[in-house]
């Protein structure tokens, strides 16, 4: 299984991202940030792979935003690479 997350530095920006998408039709989900990515506020948007186009035009400006990041899970547990 394969999804990208979007990473911010503030909860509070973090839900504000996930309620954007959400309102503008885009299937998304607020998670737990991977430990193994070592950057944010603890929660991220997760989203399919295959809408990440149209959100990262809309999300790569907002505040406190540290970036995309792809997750792989594996049997070992998830891999994380920022995009």
């Amino acid at each position: 299984m394969e999804y990208i997350i979007a990473v911010y530095r503030s909860r509070s920006v973090s839900i504000r991202a996930y309620n954007y998408l959400l309102n503008n039709g885009v299937t998304c989900a607020l998670v737990s940030t991977p430990r193994s990515a070592n950057v944010g506020c603890g929660l991220s948007v997760k989203f399919d792979k295959s809408v990440f186009p149209r959100v990262r035009q809309t999300l790569a400006n907002g505040e406190t935003f540290v970036g995309f990041f792809v997750v792989k899970s594996t049997f070992n547990g998830n891999t994380v690479a920022r995009i």
